[in-house]
């Protein structure tokens, strides 16, 4: 490594920067960044927007304030007596035991409950219905064998290189201090135990035993969320692409209820409030207001529910994650997550479980044979997913310090990049490229360099049916192409009549009007064009809120860069988060990306991400007597 890093400085120094086009490079720069600097864009990034009385005495300030307050009055009334029946509660005594001893995996407690669950499926099997019996005295006879050992079975994980493995792999360092170290020699944890199997067990008995486990599974989930508001954001994180729609909001909610609990019994209760949560607020009351002027009013209101919960999670994450490590550490759990999905993906490729080829139209690209979703339903939706986590991991990869950290997410990287390439979704390509100039300008601008010798190079290797897809961008004879062209037309007939407050959300609402607007007799469940449907949804306001909103994401996401320049592990976080909400913008131009709901809780829980590392900077930076303007 030593004799490369030497040879590329003599080669850097005396041939490359010496040459006469290097010369001529850097004067253009030079040029092009003086200019850059004292551009009008520039400017408006410097100011600062939504500040002083405007973020004081607004609607929607004075609402968060009254929230804030009413939080701080009933801590100031209730928190001790809160905080004693958290300490001294028989009920919460006794949810503490079976949280405590499961995730400690103490074997004489699992034992115990394993030993009644299946004495108590037996009966109940024996009978109603004869099934499971043999299933359950297997679970018998291993809850019976384990609960003669009374130790805490997570304790042989602590420092073993199992775990030292996975710390080095996502470069991080993982604490065994979430549970009660004492083990299960207290009767009364046995007792909860055997009682809570036996409950489950009659359940189990009348079902399934694999319900009954699951509905365990469950309560400890619950259990620990509450316990933890941060575990609940962590899985929501992690989850988010995995479970269906209706899980995951059961989940945002679950944090709220969590969030308020640990607000009621915080001593010294800040809550983080800002231009974008005014402006997150301001978009919530728009789309109510679409809602209830809906053409399918019902079924609006339905998905108003939705995004008002999804978009209120931006205030729990902002307001749980709060430290470098946190953030970094949830920002791993995204990646490993979309590392997941793009696996998955990638193997429906492989092994051809993906048969639906209604995305493709086979008779202009007849060697391309499929296109790959994962669990997102759509090759698009898996797409602008993609968008998103792609660059999160990149940065991961330069951020790192040690080699193994570095190969780990060189790896994840790759397996997203590859599972972008076999959506076959040429907006998100081009989303890709715009993020990938973007990372690349502010993290490490000397790769352009080998960019202008790799541009050349790529259409040579790249297979002919992934040049062709994308040569056709623009082509009307691509059915696609045409296809959105003729929805669009549509969708501005429709904008002239409805451009105040929109048709309200939803698919019901658009095939409602739509029909009357259509070109050439197209039918479509939406405009295909994220700027479009929510103008046509919600109105002129709801788009020049989102405009705003996005706006003054991307100021704060300049400031916060400027903290701490180039090089350090926030400030490139911060240009990747912000390279990946630009891409997923430009793949907004070619799809509605807020059509699937899970994306659209995505895309504001990464808005909260960048503020996040917004908000980290600032405060490590104010640790150390530096004051941050904004």
């Amino acid at each position: 490594m030593g004799y490369f890093q030497t040879l590329w400085m003599f080669i850097w120094t005396n041939i490359i920067k010496n040459s006469v086009i290097y010369k001529l490079l850097r004067g253009l720069y030079d040029k092009l960044s003086a200019f850059w600097h004292e551009s009008i864009i520039t400017n408006l990034f410097r100011k600062r927007y939504f500040h002083g009385d405007i973020q004081k005495y607004s609607f929607f300030a004075k609402l968060f304030n009254c929230v804030q307050n009413a939080l701080v009055f009933i801590n100031k009334k209730c928190g001790k007596f809160i905080i004693s029946q958290k300490e001294h509660s028989f009920v919460i005594r006794i949810c503490n035991y079976i949280l405590h001893n499961t995730i400690a995996l103490n074997l004489r407690f699992l034992g115990i409950f394993l030993v009644c669950f299946s004495a108590a499926g037996i009966a109940v099997s024996a009978v109603f219905s004869g099934k499971n019996i043999v299933l359950l005295a297997v679970i018998m006879v291993i809850g019976a064998v384990i609960s003669f050992f009374d130790v805490n079975f997570v304790d042989f994980f602590s420092g073993s290189w199992l775990v030292k493995f996975i710390e080095a792999s996502v470069g991080t360092e993982f604490k065994f201090d979430y549970y009660y170290k004492v083990r299960c020699k207290n009767t009364a944890r046995l007792i909860t135990g055997g009682i809570l199997g036996a409950v489950l067990g009659v359940i189990g008995g009348f079902t399934s035993p694999f319900l009954g486990i699951l509905m365990f599974m469950g309560i400890i989930f619950f259990f620990l969320t509450v316990y933890r508001v941060e575990f609940g954001v962590f899985m929501v994180a992690f989850l988010a692409p995995i479970v269906p729609t209706m899980v995951l909001a059961g989940l945002c909610v679950l944090c709220f209820f969590s969030f308020v609990i640990k607000a009621l019994t915080t001593k010294k209760l800040t809550l983080k409030f800002d231009g974008m949560g005014f402006l997150i607020a301001a978009m919530i009351v728009m789309y109510l207001i679409s809602a209830f002027n809906s053409y399918a009013r019902a079924k609006s209101i339905q998905i108003f529910m939705i995004y008002a919960v999804f978009m209120a999670f931006y205030f729990v994450l902002i307001n749980t994650v709060k430290t470098r490590k946190q953030l970094m550490n949830i920002l791993r759990v995204f990646v490993i997550s979309g590392f997941l999905v793009c696996i998955y993906g990638i193997m429906q490729y492989v092994f051809g479980w993906n048969t639906n080829q209604a995305w493709m139209d086979e008779e202009m690209f007849e060697d391309i044979k499929m296109r790959i979703y994962s669990t997102l339903e759509n090759p698009n939706v898996l797409g602008e997913y993609i968008l998103l986590i792609l660059p999160i991991s990149v940065a991961f990869a330069f951020t790192s310090k040690k080699i193994w950290t570095k190969l780990v997410y060189t790896v994840l990287s790759v397996v997203a990049f590859i599972a972008l390439i076999l959506t076959f979704s040429r907006g998100c390509w081009i989303g890709m490229f715009v993020s990938t100039a973007v990372f690349i300008t502010f993290v490490c601008g000397k790769v352009w360099g080998l960019a202008l010798i790799a541009l050349p190079i790529i259409p040579a290797i790249l297979p002919e049916s992934i040049i062709n897809r994308f040569m056709s961008i623009g082509d009307m004879k691509d059915s696609s192409t045409s296809y959105r062209v003729y929805i669009w037309l549509g969708t501005l007939a429709m904008i002239k009549d409805f451009w105040t407050v929109g048709i309200g959300m939803g698919t019901e609402a658009f095939t409602e009007v739509y029909p009357f607007y259509s070109y050439s007799s197209i039918v479509a469940p939406h405009s295909h064009n994220m700027f479009l449907q929510i103008l046509v949804e919600s109105g002129v306001l709801g788009i020049g809120i989102f405009a705003l909103i996005m706006f003054i994401f991307f100021k704060n996401m300049v400031t916060g860069y400027q903290i701490y320049k180039k090089g350090n592990e926030i400030s490139t976080m911060i240009v990747a988060i912000s390279a990946a909400c630009l891409g997923f913008l430009v793949q907004g131009m070619f799809d509605n990306c807020f059509y699937n709901y899970r994306v659209f809780m995505i895309f504001w829980m990464f808005t909260a991400f960048g503020m996040s590392c917004v908000y980290a900077a600032r405060n490590e930076k104010s640790s150390e007597g530096v004051e941050v303007i904004d």
